[in-house]
């Protein structure tokens, strides 16, 4: 998700966020999100476990705060599951607390006028969907190579901007 989210905004500009609900040991790897070309990090610091329901309403809570701040994602990107629990869920989940289009499994994404051409590997070939923006998708690894981040880019990332707030799980 990280990696084609900076190569959309190279090929087309504008600019990321990447957020992580996570202990504060999920700073490393926001910090290599930012090495690799993201703007700017949220981190929602969680030192208990999170279901897949909490961590969905955190991050729809995280996305409200950001719009009503002046800033509007265009597309939000998900890993198409979690390491840990694999429960499927958080971005079809955050796509209908916005009100978005959602596609998951993804493994190539373009952007296509105002809108976004996405392909899943099917057996026998690949289904192929639009959707307009904004929207939320689902990435599974190995969209694209991978990218790594370089020293300079490990330098910059130091200097970018990461917030920190602890959400509240809310109602379950």
């Amino acid at each position: 998700g990280v990696e084609e989210a900076v190569r959309l905004i190279e090929a087309n500009g504008g600019s990321s966020t990447v957020l992580t609900l996570g202990p504060p040991e999920a700073e490393e790897q926001l910090r290599d999100c930012m090495a690799l070309g993201i703007d700017r990090a949220v981190h929602l610091l969680a030192g208990e476990e999170f279901d897949g329901a909490a961590t969905a309403r955190a991050i729809v809570a995280a996305i409200e705060a950001e719009r009503a701040a002046g800033t509007e994602y265009d597309i939000v990107f998900f890993g198409n599951e979690s390491a840990d629990a694999g429960g499927f869920q958080v971005g079809i989940r955050v796509a209908h607390a916005l009100g978005r289009p959602c596609v998951t499994g993804v493994k190539a994404v373009a952007l296509e006028g105002a809108g976004l051409r996405l392909e899943q590997e099917v057996p026998g070939g690949r289904d192929v969907y639009r959707v307009p923006l904004p929207a939320v998708v689902t990435v599974k690894e190995g969209l694209n190579l991978p990218r790594y981040p370089s020293v300079p880019g490990r330098l910059r990332a130091k200097k970018k901007p990461l917030e920190s707030s602890t959400p509240e799980r809310g109602a379950q």
